[in-house]
């Protein structure tokens, strides 16, 4: 059974425990966006993919981190399966490390596959 909000945001009384679920992940996703955490070379990068969607990406191990492009694997945010084959991803398209609140923006999120023949080169 899936939780039903009982607010549109106008109402009065304290909020319901669901609501208030919803409300932090959307604000530390928000707070992650606008101030991300640098990339340092390890670990997962969040990657733009078109101009509002962030997926996590895993550099190949055997990757330099100040490559340009990046070579790397697009991976689910939550069963860390591989999305894509290795795709070469340029610098500008890195937005930072990947931190958990990025996972509201992702393609799985919201039920959708990635778009046909990715291209993160420019």
């Amino acid at each position: 059974m899936t939780a039903r909000f009982r607010r549109c945001g106008h109402g009065s009384g304290p909020m319901h425990p669901g609501d208030q679920k919803a409300v932090a992940e959307f604000t530390a996703m928000l707070a992650a966006r606008q101030r991300p955490a640098p990339w340092t070379g390890r670990g997962d990068v969040a990657v733009w993919i078109g101009e509002r969607c962030l997926e996590r990406g895993r550099p190949l191990a055997e990757q330099q981190p100040d490559t340009d492009p990046l070579a790397l694997v697009l991976i689910h945010p939550d069963t860390e399966t591989a999305l894509t084959g290795t795709l070469h991803c340029a610098q500008a398209r890195i937005h930072g490390a990947w931190t958990e609140p990025y996972r509201l923006l992702t393609h799985a999120f919201a039920g959708r596959d990635l778009p046909a023949g990715v291209d993160l080169s420019t």
